[in-house]
């Protein structure tokens, strides 16, 4: 069995937990568009565990989907979310209330929860490509029920296999405020990583550098004696030149005069170590899908089936009304459609103070 604290760096574990942030963010904001409730998906923790310690009892009764890759990356992902949340994401999409109802995981749900997935994922895979540079490709998700999760583990990993676990939050307008799983192989998750072209263990060592033996400090020699007398004889009559046109009946007070001493602003900034940089250098380097809305409507399924050329769909603000600006998902500002170019283009007129932003994080 292998020694999974040496198969990925904590700098690895960071890497791991930023990729799949950003392109599961950008899944949220599918989700959003197709379920018309605002989704987020966030705080990824990273786990690196044996198989036969992983475990899931808190998301039990719960259902799995396979995401197979195509081309770009090898290997599969699996998807573990409670089929309460399932139920909800089906009962939005079909435009029914299961609240009461037993949910039954039947061609119409299964068909409804791959529909989800597979815009949830596609637009995963598009980020992913973006981010990674390379073309990404999935094939249609898998839904299935787990009945049992021993048959379930037995199924996807071998005993003493090592498997990478990400656990993120989940909500979904007031509905849901959940969790799911994102499981991937270590090769898999090493393939993510690898892209960026560093080595986390090499980084750390980098940040360590030898510290060198401070070298003896060189004795002073002794001042002259006559020095402090000479310098006496020399400061006396120029003192008292000052002093003897000056007459005043007040007598004269000793001052302890200073220099004035003030904040330096122009101190250099704080040196970043190379792991630090490479991670910065990462970070900025990411691309956001930047998303403008003119209003949002709710049609039942039988009324989108009736949609034709020439059908008038109303929104729910009023011509000449500011559009909203979305960054992966999440309203930043607001602003006025121009045209730039004959491309049409968004105008800001209002950016959402920093702790709005914070409190929709």
């Amino acid at each position: 069995m292998e020694d999974k604290d040496e198969l990925l760096s904590a700098m690895d574990i960071d890497a791991i937990g930023e990729i799949l942030n950003i392109s599961l963010g950008s899944s949220a904001t599918s989700a959003s568009a197709l379920l018309n409730q605002r989704v987020n998906i966030t705080t990824p923790k990273v786990e690196v565990m044996h198989s036969v310690e992983f475990h899931f009892e808190a998301l039990e009764p719960a259902i799995a989907v396979e995401i197979n890759y195509v081309s770009g990356l090898d290997g599969k992902n699996i998807m573990i979310l409670k089929e309460s949340d399932v139920k909800v994401i089906v009962g939005l999409l079909l435009q029914t209330d299961y609240s009461d109802q037993e949910f039954v995981l039947d061609e119409m749900s299964l068909g409804a929860i791959c529909e989800v997935m597979n815009q949830m994922m596609g637009a995963s895979s598009t980020a992913l490509s973006q981010l990674l540079n390379r073309s990404i490709n999935i094939s249609p998700p898998n839904s299935f029920l787990i009945d049992n999760s021993e048959q379930f583990k037995n199924k996807y990993f071998h005993e003493g296999d090592t498997v990478v676990a990400v656990n993120f939050s989940l909500m979904i307008g007031d509905l849901v405020n959940s969790e799911f799983i994102f499981l991937m192989t270590v090769d898999l998750a090493k393939e993510l990583v690898s892209t960026f072209g560093f080595d986390g263990s090499a980084e750390e060592e980098e940040e360590l550098p030898p510290v060198p033996a401070p070298a003896p400090k060189p004795q002073k020699a002794p001042a002259p004696a006559s020095a402090p007398v000479e310098s006496r004889q020399q400061q006396a009559p120029r003192a008292a030149a000052i002093q003897q046109p000056v007459n005043r009946p007040e007598p004269r007070q000793d001052y302890d005069v200073q220099s004035a001493s003030y904040q330096n602003f122009d101190e250099e900034a704080t040196k970043l170590s190379g792991g630090q940089n490479n991670n910065l250098n990462m970070i900025m380097s990411v691309p956001l899908k930047i998303t403008v809305e003119i209003g949002r409507t709710t049609k039942k399924i039988k009324d989108i089936l009736d949609f034709t050329p020439g059908t008038i769909v109303d929104l729910d603000k009023q011509a000449g009304s500011q559009v909203d600006v979305f960054v992966n998902g999440k309203q930043i500002a607001k602003g006025d459609v121009v045209i730039v170019d004959d491309y049409y283009g968004v105008r800001i007129t209002e950016v959402s103070s920093n702790s709005e932003i914070m409190e929709l994080l």
